[in-house]
């Protein structure tokens, strides 16, 4: 159960993580200082949290993944957050971290597995009741117990700022803060993330100041030395790859200094560099290496991104044009409904042969990872860094050309999410319907992202559905859908600005209010108990999902979590295949 509730690609050791550690020789002063305050070289400082902050680009998880692997015996847990992969759930990261601590002590895993036992639920609440319960408390009865848990055990957490939501960045922090304050916790953690203002501001308290040691990893030319390495063994790795002789003196010494200006300080464009000139496509490393260092230099005090923002234009307009869109497309939807999908799910969503769908991302393999499923079938895609993403979806940054968020791009996406979501509902009891000839396409995945994407991107725009769209939501098969999703974790009020998009004259043939009989108010109100009195108090908002035998009831649940949680809001999907049943329950 607690498997389940976690996320194991974010482990700093798992196949789907394997972010690449510190290059031998570079950053050493600060993994000498950090891997030395985990293990305990300066009891003096009186830091059980440390906080290493610095922007986008500079190194921070190849930081973080380079001490991880050099604390040995004293790292307890990791935790690498990434928003474009989609590590990113603040609910999975306590879990997460209890999971890997009771794999390393028994007596705390025997513990923690009597509290999942006796509360399944533990693993719903929030991320403050499972750290006491799941944290806390069973530590506090492994005090003085030999077998117990390590004290000084380091807890490494990087990419704070890609967890989903600052309120919950915020919450862990201060949870975390308050825990060494109070002592309820024996670890050291360790804080890799960007300097946003709100982390800034959580560990600027007075609490917080009183236990943290504050390293800065700032965009540097400092970093040239370390960066100048990074290149010459990756070009060393490029002409061993190529078989280059020896007498090919390339690239020469001027190539190199120019890519350690043009890089900035930014370890994200060095390796972005390394990965298009050794990668593959119809010219040669050379040529590719004179296209990276045709971009010169841009004046990067007011942005530190500028160089690298001109190499994400490189790699976009190389990209020929009778294949764009799609390119846009694809990354559209994986920048947000992609990481429920995998290759052949995507391709039969955006309409792509195999062929088209290699053309799509054939000039992205330095910003893009691609895995493969059985059968050399494209599996998943990766980003290797958030920045990209950041670049995709801010219009200053990649222009209107390459921007992901245009309005014809979320248009012709909308379309295609939307016919999805009804060829996938109807597939398997409507002969009219084609079921997706994408060989390992599944109806089930496809119906669960497609409706996500609804509560999450068009929800998020001005203007109506356009009239296409609105006649494929009208033959979904909400029946269905009901039957591959149960309990959504969204906010009503996502579903609430979709229903806005709708026009009026459609909402009763796709999604609208859903008007309960008098009589069944009533009897609410002479029945109800206490505790349904209060969820009653807050109006159950529902939803009628389609019509006919397609039609389906969406309910907001309300679920009392106790006093400390307080209520805990869902979506319930629920289906009635019979018309008349459905009519009863109004009454």
């Amino acid at each position: 159960m607690l498997v389940k509730a976690s996320t194991p690609q974010a482990l700093h050791d798992s196949s789907e993580c394997n972010k690449p550690g510190c290059f031998k020789g570079t950053r050493e002063e600060y993994i000498r200082n950090i891997t030395g305050w985990g293990r305990g070289d300066w009891k003096a400082r009186q830091a059980r949290v440390l906080w290493l902050e610095g922007p986008a680009g500079v190194g921070k998880s190849a930081v973080a993944q380079t001490c991880a692997q050099d604390m040995g015996t004293r790292l307890g847990a990791t935790f690498f957050f990434s928003r474009p992969n989609g590590w990113n759930k603040p609910e999975t990261f306590l879990p997460t971290i209890v999971y890997q601590l009771t794999t390393k002590y028994p007596a705390y895993c025997d513990l923690v597995d009597a509290i999942i036992l006796r509360d399944p639920l533990i693993l719903e609440k929030s991320i403050q009741v499972q750290f006491r319960e799941l944290l806390v408390q069973p530590l506090r009865q492994l005090e003085g117990v030999e077998g117990g848990v390590d004290e000084d055990a380091v807890i490494i957490i990087d990419g704070l700022d890609e967890c989903d939501g600052k309120d919950a960045q915020s919450t862990i922090i201060d949870i975390i803060i308050t825990s060494v304050h109070q002592q309820s916790t024996p670890f050291l953690w360790a804080f890799f993330s960007r300097p946003e203002p709100h982390i800034t501001s959580a560990f600027s308290t007075e609490q917080a100041t009183e236990v943290c040691w504050q390293l800065t990893l700032p965009v540097s030319r400092d970093a040239d030395q370390d960066i100048e390495a990074y290149l010459r063994d990756g070009f060393r790795t490029i002409r061993t790859k190529y078989n280059l002789p020896a007498a090919f003196a390339w690239p020469s010494e001027e190539d190199i200094h120019q890519l350690v200006k043009q890089s900035a300080g930014l370890f994200v464009y060095t390796a972005s560099a390394i990965r298009y000139v050794g990668g593959p496509g119809i010219s040669g490393p050379e040529e590719r290496l004179g296209s990276v260092l045709g971009l010169g230099t841009t004046e990067t005090k007011d942005n530190p991104l500028a160089n690298l923002d001109r190499f994400y234009m490189l790699i976009m307009e190389q990209i020929p044009e009778g294949t764009l869109l799609d390119t846009i497309l694809l990354l559209s939807i994986w920048c947000s409904i992609g990481l429920f999908l995998s290759g052949p799910e995507v391709c039969a969503i955006l309409k792509l042969s195999l062929t088209g769908f290699y053309a799509a991302v054939n000039n992205l393999y330095s910003v893009l990872e691609m895995k493969s499923i059985e059968n050399g079938m494209p599996g998943s895609l990766s980003f290797y860094h958030a920045s990209f993403v950041d670049f995709l979806g801010d219009e200053k940054r990649s222009t209107q050309r390459f921007c992901v968020n245009r309005n014809d791009v979320l248009d012709r996406l909308d379309h295609l999410c939307i016919e999805a979501l009804c060829i996938a509902s109807n597939a398997a009891n409507d002969r009219k319907f084609n079921a997706l000839s994408w060989p390992g396409a599944r109806n089930r995945e496809i119906c669960r992202a497609t409706f996500f994407y609804l509560l999450y991107r068009t929800s998020r725009r001005d203007g109506h559905l356009g009239t296409e769209s609105l006649q494929q939501l009208s033959r979904v098969n909400w029946n269905i859908v009901g039957q591959y999703i149960l309990d959504i974790q969204w906010s009503v009020e996502s579903l609430e600005e979709l229903v806005q998009k709708i026009p009026e004259d459609w909402r009763p043939q796709t999604i609208c209010p859903f008007k309960p009989s008098l009589l069944s108010i009533l009897r609410q109100k002479v029945f109800r108990t206490k505790l349904a009195s209060l969820v009653e108090a807050r109006k159950k908002k529902q939803y009628v999902m389609g019509t006919g035998s397609n039609r389906a009831l969406l309910v907001e649940e309300w679920t009392w979590k106790g006093r400390e949680c307080g209520f805990e809001c869902y979506l319930h999907l629920r289906t009635y295949p019979d018309a008349a049943k459905f009519k009863r329950i109004q009454e």
